[in-house]
């Protein structure tokens, strides 16, 4: 063998044990993660934005660990430099890729008609919330600019609660656009169960640190809040055109 080849074997084999070293931390890091937090599944472990710290993405939610495992951070870092936050960007996307896995078809989606949408908002609703109530009547005014709205189910009563079983019943009645605005106008729409996915509409809310309702993301994983009137929304997101 020339030296050559030895010596692009050398860089080849020195490049499969370092994956397989990374490989190998990232799952013991993973290990600890779910020890300490059972029942929540990681979703991938990375290396972070500092050296000896390790990004770890549970669903929604960002968090880091050190290289040892030792210590467990709950908290945003800053680069001073870029002056950005960089927990913002990755927890950011994130809720993108989590609202991706969950899929528009386990959501109540209200789209533009005849028209692609321009934007898209997730939002999470109570059946029994005011303000959600409120937002819902103005979803054909974001409609007709262009913005699709997909609706996922927070109770914030709780699991087992009535507000819970509302929702349960509106994700599955036959028609769920029909019956989650005729529940959210404070009718009486025929209790249902069935294969449903609000609960894990509500672990993933509770993930992600909801507090209240509504509580509205933009389909680039921002948070914008609470309500927010429907023509406000509209300026924010819909440039105008000059």
């Amino acid at each position: 063998m020339t030296g050559a080849k030895m010596a692009v074997m050398c860089v080849l084999l020195c490049f499969v044990v370092g994956v397989r070293a990374d490989v190998e931390l990232n799952a013991r890091l993973a290990k600890t993660i779910e020890k300490v937090l059972p029942g929540t599944p990681v979703t991938t472990v990375a290396p972070g934005p500092i050296p000896g710290l390790y990004e770890v993405m549970l669903g929604p939610s960002v968090l880091y660990i050190s290289e040892d495992g030792r210590f467990l951070i709950k908290g945003d870092v800053f680069d001073l430099d870029s002056l950005e936050n960089m927990t913002k960007i990755r927890r950011a996307q994130a809720r993108v890729d989590a609202f991706a896995e969950l899929g528009v078809e386990n959501m109540i989606e209200f789209a533009p008609k005849n028209r692609k949408a321009i934007r898209t908002l997730y939002v999470y609703t109570d059946i029994d919330c005011g303000y959600c109530r409120k937002m819902h009547l103005e979803v054909g005014k974001l409609n007709d600019a262009g913005i699709a709205v997909r609706y996922l189910a927070y109770p914030r009563s709780g699991i087992g609660s009535e507000s819970y079983d509302k929702a349960v019943s509106v994700w599955c009645a036959d028609n769920r656009r029909n019956a989650l605005t005729a529940s959210k106008a404070g009718k009486t729409i025929k209790p249902s169960t069935c294969e449903n996915p609000v609960t894990e509409h509500y672990r993933m809310g509770e993930a992600m640190g909801l507090r209240g309702t509504p509580a509205v993301y933009l389909d680039d994983g921002d948070q914008i809040g609470g309500y927010v009137p429907a023509q406000e929304l509209i300026q924010m997101l819909i440039p105008a055109k000059g």
